[in-house]
């Protein structure tokens, strides 16, 4: 066992010691995290898509009445097959004005002051010429997200967009949460998180890791399931008594329209109108509103396709 003096930090090449030696035993290390600019050696392959990872840091929740204050994107050559990442393109964060006070409780999270972006604004030319070529916006929350920077810069609304938070599999991977503070854990490294270019680098390397059940990539389950598309059905006139079946099924009550909702992939579409008809309608004729959802509306407050369907048919 190495032996380290405690008065004095460690040397890298003592960490080095340390890390072999604690790999033999029941512990685990936990390595800050080091940004790459690359992250495959050896022969590219022809197809290569450009995807950027993408954060915020804003004033507050709501996406009506708060606003950016700081946009952070990372620019990455992906494999659309594997998922693997080749190289780190740009790194970008710039830092915005919102015109109004930074509340306190959001300044307590990522710790931008009203005097850190006092006369600020993102580079709008700079945004669209980063946004040119990219294929894909991933983002971690991309339902928080994607409002914001679409309400900011218009240009996002033509992007196809994926959520690492919704779209990799990660309770059927045995993962306990989703956060992303803990996927660096279980990925082994950890970081300061809540600043929005820092973040995305932690991101970038989650979603290179392969998972633990299936050994597939995070970056390929996230770009499968983001390719396939759903219907958003909303179970128009369900009886009151229902409502708990639906939420264990995963329904979401909509207080807008007082609907309940779910967005349902269209390999099992077949399967959900015959549970509903069943466990929700009682056998009894029902409508739903179907609204199609793919990577360039999702997670957006834009609307797709929508239709009323009468069932049974």
């Amino acid at each position: 066992m190495p032996v380290i003096d405690l008065a004095n930090p460690p040397t890298p090449d003592q960490i080095e010691t340390i890390s072999r030696w604690l790999g033999g035993a029941d512990y685990r290390l936990i390595r800050p995290l080091v940004a790459r600019e690359s992250f495959a050696v050896g022969e590219r392959p022809e197809k290569l898509v450009t995807v950027a990872i993408l954060d915020t840091e804003t004033t507050g929740t709501d996406q009506q009445a708060d606003k950016v204050i700081e946009l952070g994107m990372v620019l990455v050559e992906i494999a659309p097959d594997t998922g693997q990442a080749y190289r780190v393109l740009q790194v970008f964060n710039q830092l915005e004005d919102p015109g109004m006070p930074i509340p306190p409780a959001s300044t307590q999270i990522h710790h931008i002051t009203d005097e850190m972006v006092a006369g600020k604004r993102i580079d709008d030319d700079e945004v669209a010429r980063l946004l040119a070529p990219v294929a894909l916006v991933v983002a971690h929350n991309a339902g928080f997200d994607r409002p914001f920077v679409e309400k900011r810069w218009p240009v996002f609304a033509t992007k196809a967009w994926a959520c690492s938070f919704q779209q990799v599999p990660w309770s059927d991977e045995g993962i306990s949460s989703a956060k992303l503070e803990f996927l660096a854990y279980r990925c082994g490294f950890h970081f300061t998180g809540h600043r929005a270019s820092i973040d995305c680098q932690a991101l970038l390397e989650v979603l290179q890791a392969d998972l633990p059940t299936s050994g597939t990539k995070a970056m390929q389950a996230l770009l499968v399931n983001a390719r396939e598309a759903e219907i958003r059905i909303s179970a128009l006139g369900s009886p009151f008594e229902s409502k708990d079946v639906l939420r264990q099924r995963g329904y979401r009550w909509n207080p807008d329209k007082k609907v309940w909702a779910k967005a349902i992939r269209k390999a099992v579409f077949d399967e959900e109108i015959a549970w509903l008809s069943a466990s929700v309608y009682g056998g009894r004729p029902f409508q739903l509103e179907q609204e199609r959802l793919t990577a360039m509306n999702r997670f957006s407050e834009r609307a797709g396709e929508r239709q009323l369907v009468r069932y049974p048919q």
